[in-house]
């Protein structure tokens, strides 16, 4: 009897032992649940946006374009014809967050002696907190005339082969401002006669030559100042008017060929036209640039383009002109800078939904000599 007693004890020790046991290992199941319970809460705090944004986790979408063409010219240093490949325009955006996007435009170029060329045309972080308030800053397309605002590097956009002659970009030749880096404000908001868009800049103006755009520092401490206003007329879709101003202070340049030791006042004013419909597309522009450094220099530019659709069929014409002042000491060395006059006319067949061929023909006549140039071009978006 006694050694049972002791194996009941025995029993009655290791049952409560392990029952004790059991609680703890219950208590610590509980605590490890409330742990991992936690842990969850915080990844999905982390892994989704804050508080009142509509928006997930950040998504990046590509878009691209492309073109490639054919090119034969006479004029009176001769004839010459050749196959090229256009760049390749791969065009991102993220919405961030409800109000915030970032957008960038990467160019792939092809240079003439076979190199490859990569340039960031476009870095904007954009904060939309109004419809008539909207804040970027990075690298954009300057607040100057309705071309530069509506049709950048993708060539598919555009109706025709080229540009106007006055949309030139900086390095092929162009006497304009094409970029801005700095701060943007955009918007439009409703009157009684109809929507009024608005472009301003606060941005780094030009570099000592018209090819250099100052990404990271400014040449003096003045600030490019660009203004673009339009008016699209109620009850008349499809037409706009507007104009620009810009004003800028350009950095003198000691070590240039020939050099330029003094600055330049720049001072550019525009007006455009546009008539755009499912059928009718007419744009035209003017821009006026006055440079003033020991003397006044006025130059302008301009162009007025219709097309007509029928169908997948796109006729066109174009007429542009350039006017340019002798001896400002800014455009120095540029062959492409001239008084001109160009007649394009092409056509372009919109042969599949994100693709188009275009054929092309331009006469000018410049203070170089007379040009005819024939250009077929296959335009694509990916």
């Amino acid at each position: 009897m006694k050694h049972k007693r002791i194996y009941v004890v025995l029993l009655l020790l290791l049952f409560f032992g392990f029952s004790e046991a059991l609680a703890s290992e219950n208590d610590r199941l509980v605590d490890l649940e409330k742990e991992i319970q936690l842990l969850k809460s915080q990844y999905s705090q982390l892994s989704q946006p804050k508080m009142g944004y509509e928006y997930g986790p950040p998504k990046l979408q590509m878009r691209g374009f492309g073109h490639i063409g054919y090119e034969y010219s006479d004029s009176n240093l001769g004839s010459e014809n050749h196959f090229s490949l256009g760049g390749v325009d791969f065009f991102i955006t993220s919405q961030v967050a409800d109000k915030l996007s970032f957008l960038t435009e990467i160019l792939f170029e092809f240079e003439e002696d076979g190199e490859n060329v990569l340039d960031v045309e476009r870095l904007l972080l954009k904060y939309e907190p109004l419809n008539w308030l909207n804040i970027s800053l990075g690298r954009g397309h300057t607040a100057l005339g309705f071309w530069n605002q509506n049709y950048h590097h993708g060539t598919h956009l555009q109706t025709t082969v080229a540009r106007p002659t006055l949309f030139n970009f900086e390095d092929d030749d162009g006497i304009l401002p094409i970029h801005f880096v700095g701060l943007e404000l955009s918007g439009n908001f409703k009157v009684p006669f109809g929507l009024v868009t608005y472009y301003a800049n606060v941005a780094n103006g030009r570099g000592k030559t018209t090819e250099e755009i100052q990404l990271i520092e400014d040449g003096n401490n003045e600030k490019m100042l660009s203004l673009m206003l339009s008016l699209e007329p109620k009850n008349m879709e499809g037409l706009g008017f507007g104009a620009n101003i810009l004003y800028d202070v350009i950095p003198g340049n000691p070590a240039g060929t020939p050099a330029r030791p003094n600055e330049i006042t720049e001072f550019i004013v525009g007006a455009h036209l546009y008539y755009i419909d499912q059928k009718i597309e007419f744009i035209s522009e003017i821009q006026i640039i006055e440079h003033e450094e020991t003397t006044d220099f006025y130059h302008k530019g301009g162009y007025a383009q219709f097309a007509y659709r029928f169908g997948d069929v796109i006729p066109y014409y174009r007429f542009d002109f350039m006017d340019i002042a002798n001896g400002d000491p800014y455009f120095v060395g540029l062959p492409g800078v001239e008084d001109s006059i160009q007649h394009t006319m092409g056509i372009r067949f919109d042969w599949f939904a994100y693709s188009a061929l275009k054929l092309e023909y331009r006469y000018m006549d410049a203070d170089s000599g007379a040009s005819n140039i024939i250009s077929g071009q296959v335009s694509f978006a990916f």
